[in-house]
């Protein structure tokens, strides 16, 4: 036994080992192996080995003590456990031997959580299950999860789809008190609408997928002195949905209609958002309308707005609207002849003033999905965007944009932002700019002018060396993002944004409407705190990955018969271990591995994003052949192998 002068200076020891060591704290970031590593708070990175990641789940908050490894690469040693986010996961319910477990589909996730034999409920080996994290591995690396729910099983129809929607927490049912009010608001439409103006007389209409039916906006277009009047009613279900109701919050969490493909979660019950609120033709609705005048150059002049009632006069197609602005008069009614025309003129006009002013989005094809009985993938058709999209989708951008300056002047709205390139790629962003375009190098950035010379010079130049110097400054711009206060929008050029034409799909919107009514009524609107913003935008990207995760299941199934069948696609990713390809015909993505032989590895440029492999170049946005090589659909992952046919060879020497 040790006596006390040996304990304390043990003790000694120990606090002198402690103090002499660096303590840092982090996020711990999973990877595809046992392995994982400490993201620091200070941006450096440290190595976690196996025994240390069973300790652990990605996302968690550490602190750690930091070792200086060869090369000055640091590796951590877990000290404290600070916070942990993961008490949720979904995965397959798998047995081996005596143990049973839950295989997790979380990212960087890649052991398996033991679920006692209590935890289990009826849940069967094999099942997809959702479970609650119930035993955290810190303290001795054993965790332990409890089934929730039982998902179905792999074969089920749709499994895919429920899969998803509970790996992200989507929710899809609403709440009783939610359902008895959108009841109640059948007996009170008709009479909230009939205290209202009617504007049916002029003439809207609603121009939408032949398969849309939560329709919120139905456009008239009137020539004026000097250009046209754009006049645009959009549904109003503030007027009937107050703020803090039941029906409130089931939309707030949901913050928008989720369009998965071959379903829909809506942001109201389908009664509402497909019926009472849908501008449905022939049927008296209440609507925002808002009253935009435009010069004959594209400029946007005065605008103003009411709560008003109209009919829609007509449900028209983009294909109908598109066939009658080729000519074909007779695919659209006599009376909206007249309004389309404007319409279309208008539409010209504002492109081209954007074209010079602000910028323009790269018109990219869409890819329809079709399932089957089963519900997976049957056939994608590739549509490109026609006249008729691109004269409405400038129509939603000037009521954006005339609504964005009134809620910038009352200072209250839910905005959306852009704050272009982050500021952990600055240094890079300079680098490049010093290297080709010095003159821009010394700007700030993150300046709207400033910005936009630097996009309008590069787009206007189609050098390869531009044109790849464009792409690779894409890759380090920040997301898009939800504000309570108006900022620039440096994506579309713009110095204030905010939408306001699907409040029946999208809770911003739904809010700007009633900053709005209240600015109309002399009065002061609630404005969303910054934990209400957050929210909102935690959903809005959950509900990107949940679409994201449920397309790459469904394309890999979709893709496994075609193994060894040739594509042509574009490069959207260069690394050190190949080539992230998009297919044009149906927009899939896949890898195009090129590190497999030691003996032959690619010279890969991180600054230029460019690819050097067997005396061939690679960049951004290139045009490639590729043949699909192997489908791990567990995985969702899409190997493809390069085609060096003569076109291809032909692309690539262009692209140089």
């Amino acid at each position: 036994m040790l006596n006390a002068d040996a304990l304390k200076q043990l003790s000694q020891l120990k606090t002198d080992i402690r103090s002499s060591k660096e303590f840092a704290e982090g996020r711990v970031r999973g990877s595809s192996g046992k392995f994982g590593f400490v993201v620091l708070d200070d941006g450096r990175e440290a190595f976690l080995p196996p025994a240390e990641m069973e300790r652990v789940f990605p996302g968690d908050r550490v602190r750690v003590s930091l070792n200086e490894e060869d090369k000055g690469k640091l590796s951590a040693e877990l000290d404290a456990l600070l916070d942990s986010e993961l008490k949720f996961l979904v995965g397959q319910y798998v047995q081996r031997g005596q143990g049973h477990f839950v295989q997790p589909s979380q990212n960087g996730l890649s052991r398996w959580i033991f679920l006692p034999p209590k935890a289990r409920g009826k849940a069967q080996p094999g099942e997809f299950i959702a479970c609650k994290v119930n035993r955290h591995p810190f303290k001795d690396g054993k965790a332990q999860a409890k089934v929730e729910t039982v998902i179905g099983k792999p074969d089920m129809p749709g499994i895919e789809h429920a899969f998803v929607v509970a790996q992200h927490r989507l929710p899809e049912q609403f709440g009783e008190a939610a359902l008895k009010q959108a009841e109640a608001i059948k007996d009170k439409l008709a009479a909230v609408t009939a205290e209202r103006t009617d504007l049916t007389e002029m003439g809207f209409a609603t121009i939408d997928a032949e398969t849309t039916r939560d329709m919120d906006d139905a456009l008239a277009v009137t020539t004026r002195d000097g250009g046209w009047t754009l006049h645009i009613a959009i549904a109003d279900p503030s007027s009937l949905i107050e703020e803090g109701s039941p029906l409130d919050k089931e939309a707030f969490k949901r913050a928008h209609s989720q369009y998965l493909p071959g379903e829909t979660l809506p942001m109201l019950p389908r009664d509402l958002c497909e019926n009472l609120f849908s501008l449905i033709a022939g049927e008296l609705r209440p609507v925002l309308v808002v009253h935009i005048d435009i010069e004959q150059d594209g400029n946007i002049g005065d605008s103003r707005y009411e709560f008003t009632a109209i009919r829609s006069q007509h449900k028209l197609s983009y294909e109908q609207v598109a066939r009658f602005i080729d000519g074909d008069e007779a695919a659209v009614p006599a009376e909206q002849h007249e309004s389309l025309r404007n319409l279309a003129a208008l539409g010209e006009a504002r492109a081209a003033y954007r074209a010079s002013h602000s910028l323009i989005m790269e018109d990219r094809p869409d890819y329809e999905i079709y399932l089957n009985r089963q519900r997976k993938i049957e056939r994608i058709e590739k549509r490109e965007r026609n006249a008729a999209q691109r004269m409405v989708e400038e129509a939603m951008l000037a009521t954006n944009i005339s609504i964005g300056r009134k809620l910038a002047e009352l200072q209250q709205g839910c905005f959306s932002v852009h704050l272009g390139f982050r500021d952990e790629r600055m240094g890079e962003v300079k680098s490049l700019l010093k290297e080709l375009l010095p003159e821009h190098a010394e700007k700030d950035l993150h300046q709207l002018e400033n910005y936009l010379a630097l996009v309008k010079y590069l787009e206007t130049h189609h050098e390869p060396q531009m044109r790849n110097l464009l792409a690779v400054l894409k890759r380090m711009l920040r997301p898009g993002q939800l504000a309570n206060k108006a900022g620039a929008h440096l994506g579309l050029g713009l110095d204030a944004y905010a939408t306001v034409t699907s409040p029946i799909r999208k809770y911003n919107d739904l809010h700007n409407h009633r900053v709005l009514r209240a600015a109309a009524e002399a009065q002061q609107a609630k404005s969303l705190s910054d934990e209400q913003i957050e929210a909102l935008q935690d959903s809005l990207i959950r509900g990107r990955q949940a679409n994201r995760g449920l397309e790459q299941w469904l394309y890999a199934q979709f893709m496994q018969d075609k193994i060894d069948q040739e594509f042509t696609g574009r490069v959207t990713l260069v690394n050190g271990a190949g080539l992230g390809v998009r297919l044009d015909d149906n927009g899939i993505d896949g890898f195009v591995r090129l590190n497999g032989n030691k003996k032959n590895l690619p010279e890969f440029d991180g600054k230029h994003l460019t690819l050097k492999h067997d005396e061939r170049s690679y960049q951004l946005e290139q045009p490639v052949t590729v043949k699909v090589a192997a489908v791990d659909v567990d995985k969702r992952r899409i190997a493809l192998e390069l085609v060096l046919n003569e076109k291809a060879l032909a692309d690539a020497d262009a692209a140089e």
